[in-house]
């Protein structure tokens, strides 16, 4: 893993557009923010398929602070727009975000522990800064991302609830059309 870890900051720390997107974000000094998700997976699966590294999607800022209330994502979205507005944002304080696919889930307790409950492992990804320093989260490690590898999260493999979440969320992104090695487990 230690060198899936290596390749994967170097892909970030390569990108000009990721570093700035993680020092705005190192900038406003949220409570456990980062960088996460598909703006990392994609720049990583794109740099590994050779292909021209563009951010396709949202720019996923995820941060864990219970003493905000959820209104203030809309707020900080907001603020991203105005200051770097040639990239699409979208702010999530992690804390609301325990039901987003199943009602009644227990709260979360860190923005890592929301990373892990992210639906299939390559996208259980997040960056941020500090000390100077580019630093990863990944709750399940990195080399499903690094090896072009997506497999549902334990969690999302205990019932065929979780796995209909997982297999339909497969078929909408179409990763294999865009990414022709990527390895998907239906199961």
């Amino acid at each position: 893993m230690l060198r899936s870890d290596k390749q994967i900051k170097s892909i970030i720390r390569d990108n000009a557009n990721l570093m700035k997107i993680l020092k705005i974000i190192h900038d406003l000094h949220l409570k456990q923010a980062a960088l996460a998700a598909g703006s990392i997976r994609n720049t990583v699966w794109q740099t590994l398929s050779e292909q021209p590294i563009t951010l396709i999607n949202d720019i996923d800022v995820v941060f864990f602070d219970p003493t905000m209330p959820k209104s203030t994502d809309r707020l900080i979205q907001q603020d991203l727009n105005d200051c770097a507005s040639e990239f699409n944002w979208q702010v999530k304080n992690e804390v609301y975000m325990n039901d987003y696919d199943f009602p009644n889930s227990p709260m979360f307790t860190s923005v890592e522990d929301a990373i892990a409950h992210f639906v299939e492992t390559p996208t259980c990804i997040g960056a941020y800064l500090l000390d100077g320093g580019l630093k990863l989260i990944a709750p399940y490690g990195t080399d499903d991302l690094i090896n072009m590898r997506c497999q549902p999260i334990p969690l999302f493999r205990k019932d065929e609830a979780h796995l209909k979440i997982y297999r339909n969320r497969i078929l909408k992104k179409q990763w294999q059309r865009k990414w022709p090695r990527l390895t998907i487990d239906w199961h």
